[in-house]
């Protein structure tokens, strides 16, 4: 039997390039650009614009292990209604906004308030919230900072009430979540979580990249 299409969305203030750590291991892995957001638009109606980008990247009748990191990771729990994946991997992310610290609902709510025209202007506000998300190198943080530094302000804001207007995800597939036990912004729970990695923050995808791909491979291996 051929190997499923891994699928994975990164995080909020993040791209496809989250994933270079993992590119090495899994060559084929898709990781979609973000659409432009509809004024208003909900986190759900989003998902599934989205499901329809990977419906139309993966080979038509091949088996999708689902996943993605924090704000990637919603949309995957999300989108995997639509998809039906063998598997959803959440790495750093929730299955409802509760899970969320209680400051970034905080946060979420006056970024509204900020004019476009400053918030595109300033990198201070991405670059803070890196150095909220927990332990990691400068290297890792200065990579996080490239692509936080390139989101559009607007898409930040959008996915802020996104998130916050959520009603959470009820997946149906086999759900493996994956967190570490220094995220501050997605604090850990320990019920539900599969595999705790000791030491990571917000996004081990990078700061941990190793472990995150051997479990990836046992994932993708079915094991």
């Amino acid at each position: 039997m051929n190997a499923p299409s891994l699928v994975l969305l990164p995080g909020l203030g993040a791209d496809p390039r989250l994933f270079d750590p993992q590119r090495g291991e899994f060559p084929g892995l898709i990781s979609p650009e973000w659409l432009v957001p509809r004024d208003h638009e909900s986190l759900s109606s989003y998902a599934a614009r989205m499901a329809e980008v990977v419906r139309a990247r993966v080979a038509r009748g091949a088996e999708i292990v689902l996943g993605g990191v924090s704000f990637g990771g919603m949309l995957a729990a999300e989108m995997s209604g639509i998809l039906g994946p063998r598997t959803l991997v959440l790495i750093g992310s929730a299955l409802s906004p509760g899970e969320i610290a209680p400051g970034m609902r905080v946060a979420a709510t006056l970024g509204r308030f900020v004019p476009q025209a400053v918030g595109a202007r300033s990198k201070k506000l991405g670059r803070v919230f890196i150095r909220q998300i927990g332990p990691m190198g400068r290297k890792d943080r200065e990579f996080l900072e490239t692509m936080i530094d390139a989101v559009p302000f607007s898409f930040l804001k959008w996915a802020g009430g996104a998130i916050f207007g959520w009603g959470g995800a009820r997946p149906s597939c086999p759900v493996v979540r994956v967190h570490g036990d220094k995220d501050r912004i997605i604090p850990l729970r320990s019920a539900g979580v599969d595999v705790v990695l000791k030491n990571a923050g917000h996004v081990p995808s990078v700061s941990h990249a190793k472990d995150v791909n051997e479990v990836l491979k046992r994932v993708m291996g079915g094991a």
